[in-house]
């Protein structure tokens, strides 16, 4: 009997000392985990301080984080680049939070917009209305996101007032198809068109 329990109580020591080496090797992997999310959270961090600062960091938008490409976009449309945002305005389309998206959303409206108030005082009217289109639309994915947003909706307001949304003239023979159809009313009001 004093044999038995002395098997059993050694096999019960070689399962604790398993069983203490699992949980030390889980330990030290969650450990190791945690230190790696933290570094790169901390490099990230970084990368959106100097985004930021105004010091231009090339972000993958295919890998990058929300934030990041937040950031990124930012510092591009506070230079005008339209083009170059729009790469990370999609990809956070797809993997950003409403919320983060909709703030992407109003940000390159107002940044279309201020490049067409620019255009409008130097008199570069055909510049302008196709930029103050494009914001409309993207102030109005924006309130479909948060319908509450009062800043978009005012925006939207004044660039419904600069640029009106008018019908358009329909042909009524479209037979012929080298013909483009008259437009009934000017897109932005109060253009002068010809001479006086």
């Amino acid at each position: 009997m004093k044999q038995a329990l002395r098997g059993l109580l050694q096999t019960l020591g070689g399962m604790k000392t398993a069983v203490l080496g699992t949980v030390l090797a889980i330990s030290a992997a969650v450990l190791a985990l945690s230190s790696w999310m933290y570094v790169d959270k901390q490099m990230i961090n970084a990368d959106i301080a100097a985004l930021r600062s105004g010091k231009d960091l090339a972000v993958d938008a295919a890998e990058a984080p929300p934030a990041l490409l937040e950031a990124r976009a930012s510092f591009l449309l506070k230079r005008s680049h339209f083009d170059d945002a729009q790469q990370y305005l999609d990809q956070a389309a797809l993997r950003a939070e409403p919320d983060g998206y909709a703030r992407m959303l109003y940000n390159m409206a107002n940044s279309r917009m201020r490049v067409a108030i620019r255009s409008i005082e130097q008199g570069n009217f055909d510049k302008a209305i196709p930029l103050v289109q494009l914001a409309k639309a993207e102030y109005r994915s924006a309130l479909r996101i948060d319908p509450e947003d009062w800043d978009a909706k005012h925006n939207l307001d004044v660039a419904m007032r600069l640029v009106r949304d008018l019908p358009q003239a329909v042909p009524e023979d479209k037979d012929d198809p080298l013909e483009t159809p008259e437009k009934l009313w000017s897109d932005l009001p109060g253009t002068p068109q010809g001479l006086p």
